[in-house]
């Protein structure tokens, strides 16, 4: 039985891309484990890549291959920001000088031991008020999504910015840190709340919420607010420090930054990394032409929910400089964690996808979908010798179940722009 194709892609034996214009080649083998190399451009680092993969299918091997080869052509202008969710990249790649945001004593600016400082998020320009807003509505979004109550989170949200903004506006910059923030919350009472709240006229029409000591509500404001930030502001992160994500993006000097993800208390702090590469993203868009590269690498993506500005970042970032690398085990994870809407957007803003052996037919269904449809005749001998063979029209995709099925551990299918759908089997990282 042969198939032959009247109309559009099929899988390819070869790389198709050109090296023209090359920055860099990935070196692999194709399925006659013959050695090939995959170029890859600026033109294809900007419009993103997507990896996608099941557990133990060679997923993270790939992104090192990429990471490393990227770091090679990195100039004092890029920066490179790596979301760790085990430790491996900061083992692989880890410099003397890149800085580090993790719960642990390998949290640095580069030089010396430092931790990240919620305020110099907030002070870095003049948008003070605009910029703690965001931040608080950050820290608090899971809460006002699980909640039945949304008057309690919503009024110590409120509550919080209004702490945030009076040590912002306050003379003595060493109170300006995370640890004083934890100290005050963990003070807070009544009493001492409406007093703050009385020096800012601007914040004074919160003093409802807490001005009642006696008062179901106002107990509730105050345990949901030292609640809510007891359970962000730990360790590290409740720490004297000076390291705001957004100056680091603007210093860029050719580094990586490493956010380790504490898989003891990951689910805690889920907000806090959902908000440093907010705020990085935020950053590479703020500027109005390319001063650079930042690169964006996310493996597990679906650990950082419902970021803001992901969505502007993957389909308005590329003028910008910002280039995203990111990996997920299954569509269904990056559909949960975003909405089938918003998730359908963000996922169509990556040209370049590289499927792995996948195990759910969801996953399987988004990548054939993805690279389309054929029209083929099927050659196959009739029942009865005499009648030779039979020709059957039919419609396919180009990508089978099988084809990805079928896939080899390190081996993936490549969809990459205009070019057709081929096979690329990584080189081992070593």
């Amino acid at each position: 039985m042969a198939d032959q194709i009247l109309y559009g892609d099929r899988i390819v034996p070869n790389v198709p891309v050109s090296m023209e214009g090359a920055r860099f080649a990935l070196i692999g083998t194709n399925q006659a484990d013959e050695p090939i190399a995959w170029p890859i451009s600026m033109d294809t680092l900007s419009k993103h890549m997507l990896f996608l993969g099941a557990i133990g299918t060679g997923k993270s091997n790939a992104m090192n291959n990429v990471i490393r080869s990227v770091r090679g052509t990195m100039t004092n202008q890029d920066i490179m920001l790596v979301f760790d969710t085990k430790g491996d990249y900061y083992k692989e790649f880890y410099r003397p000088g890149d800085i580090v945001f993790s719960n642990d004593a390998r949290a640095t600016n580069g030089v010396d031991a430092d931790y990240w400082n919620l305020f110099g998020e907030i002070t870095i320009d003049g948008q003070w008020l605009e910029n703690a807003t965001e931040i608080v509505k950050t820290i608090f979004a899971d809460r006002l999504e699980r909640t039945s109550q949304p008057f309690f989170p919503n009024a110590a949200k409120d509550l919080l910015l209004a702490i945030v903004m009076h040590l912002c506006r306050g003379k003595q910059d060493a109170s300006k840190n995370n640890e004083v923030l934890l100290q005050m919350l963990q003070g807070a009472t009544s009493q001492r709340l409406v007093a703050l709240l009385r020096q800012h006229p601007d914040m004074s029409g919160m003093i409802p919420y807490v001005q009642d000591p006696k008062s179901g509500q106002t107990l509730g404001v105050i345990s949901e607010l030292q609640s809510a930030t007891r359970e962000l502001l730990v360790g590290n992160f409740a720490r004297n420090g000076s390291m705001s994500m957004r100056q680091l993006i603007r210093k860029k000097g050719g580094k990586i930054i490493f956010v380790e993800y504490d898989l003891g208390i990951g689910g805690v702090l889920t907000p806090i990394y959902r908000l440093l590469f907010d705020l990085a993203i935020k950053e590479a868009l703020c500027r109005t032409r390319n001063e650079g590269n930042v690169y964006f690498v996310m493996d597990e993506f679906s650990l950082l929910p419902q970021m803001m500005h992901i969505d502007d970042g993957v389909n308005f970032g590329r003028s910008l400089g910002a280039r995203f690398l990111i990996g997920a085990q299954n569509i269904g994870q990056i559909y949960n964690a975003y909405g089938e809407d918003r998730a359908s957007s963000l996922l169509s803003g990556f040209t370049t996808t590289i499927c792995f052996r996948l195990n759910d037919g969801r996953s399987r269904e988004f990548f054939k979908e993805l690279c389309g449809k054929n029209g083929r005749i099927t050659s196959y001998a009739a029942a009865v010798r005499s009648k030779g063979e039979i020709d059957q029209y039919r419609e396919a995709y180009v990508v089978e179940d099988h084809d990805i099925a079928n896939l080899r551990t390190g081996e993936a299918i490549i969809h990459s722009g205009q070019y057709p759908p081929f096979r690329f089997r990584f080189k081992k990282f070593e």
